[in-house]
């Protein structure tokens, strides 16, 4: 089967959720099938994991435009690169002729003359319209979803969104779960000296801090309790250091700031604080999937999470949830989590059986097979 995966993502995306999945995809079909990447120009890390056979384009340096404010690199975005990759998509599509397009993220250009898929991750534009300054009448992905001819959602509840929010027919939608693609490894990190935390507690937030993220909860239920503020430090990971928001939001609520660490680095450090969290905290109030608890399951690290969306597909039995809305019971549920032994090892042991039900090759098999329904 010839299949081409277009340029959307990898223009999109240096590194996340999305442009790794389609990665993943392709290592895992591209021994039996004819797979192309058609991204004439990318920023994107992860492709550099494939054979170069399989990407047809030229990567290019984001530090060129990483100092251009956001509304005049999204101009410059829409009115050059999309366009001149939008244009030698068309010409490569017309050369490799492909049985099947998956594309990669919403871009509204013309249907083509074979069948087309495209996956959703969630709903979080429409349902946090208000946080993007959009009315609640925000559908942008309606074009692109109406000239699909399949609708993957990673979870059952982004499917339920879709259908709530475009009225989308159910025949039209799969779900197929996503995976973990963290090694599990024993190698010992050599971290730097302001992350002397070898010896330290410490409870561990993995992405992004903001809106929905539902971080300002977790800190405020960290706050209230003496305990927790003076047996454990918390550690976030990602790429947005901290605001002058957040720090004056840490200082009213009197926390001792060297107690509160922002950690940024590659999945090397991600693995090493993993596996040696006392817990990963997720308090999100939505996620499409929820990644981070599968990497933490498989990192045997415990997990506490909300209860929200689609973070019960994913955790099944194997998590301590909590009401992402309600302070005292995330305080509650992460203290009498955290000081029980016992509970902790149990979680460990469920968390390595839950996360085995998810797995690339899985993922894979099942995006296959709809290909192949649809030619």
């Amino acid at each position: 089967m010839k299949i081409l995966y277009d340029y959307q993502i990898f223009w999109d995306q240096q590194y996340g959720g999305p442009s790794r999945y389609f990665v993943n995809l392709v290592k895992n079909l591209i021994q039996n099938n004819e797979i192309k990447i058609c991204a004439p120009l990318y920023i994107n890390k992860y492709l550099s994991e494939l054979p170069k056979h399989s990407v047809h384009g030229l990567e290019v340096s984001n530090k060129i435009t990483r100092f251009i404010p956001t509304n005049i690199k999204n101009k410059i975005n829409e009115l050059i690169f999309n366009r001149l990759n939008k244009k030698l998509t068309n010409t490569f599509y017309e050369k490799f002729k492909p049985d099947i397009v998956h594309k990669t993220y919403y871009d509204k250009y013309e249907k083509k003359d074979k069948p087309s898929i495209i996956t959703v991750y969630d709903l979080i534009h429409e349902k946090f319209h208000k946080e993007y300054r959009k009315n609640s009448s925000y559908r942008p992905k309606k074009i692109a979803l109406e000239n699909a001819d399949k609708i993957i959602c990673i979870s059952k509840n982004t499917a339920n969104d879709l259908k709530e929010y475009y009225n989308t027919n159910e025949d039209k939608i799969e779900v197929v779960y996503l995976a973990n693609s963290l090694l599990n490894t024993n190698e010992d990190y050599k971290y730097s000296s302001y992350l002397d935390i070898a010896d330290k507690n410490y409870l561990l937030f993995v992405g992004k801090r903001f809106g929905y993220k539902n971080f300002l909860n977790f800190i405020k239920a960290y706050s209230y309790s003496s305990q927790l503020k003076k047996d454990f430090k918390i550690i976030c990971f990602g790429n947005i250091p901290f605001t002058n928001t957040e720090k004056l939001e840490f200082k009213r609520l009197k926390l001792n700031s060297k107690n509160i660490i922002h950690v940024t680095g590659n999945d090397k450090l991600l693995t090493h604080l993993y596996q040696n969290a006392k817990a990963l905290i997720y308090p999100s109030l939505y996620e499409g999937f929820g990644i981070p608890i599968l990497e933490a399951m498989s990192l045997n690290c415990p997990v506490i999470c909300s209860n929200a969306a689609s973070l019960t597909e994913v955790g099944g039995s194997a998590v301590e949830y909590f009401n992402p809305h309600n302070i005292e019971e995330i305080k509650h549920t992460i203290i009498k989590t955290i000081y029980n032994n016992s509970n902790l090892k149990l979680l460990i042991k469920e968390g390595q059986k839950q996360e085995k039900l998810f797995s690339w090759k899985k993922c894979s098999d099942e995006t296959l097979s709809i290909y192949k329904k649809l030619i």
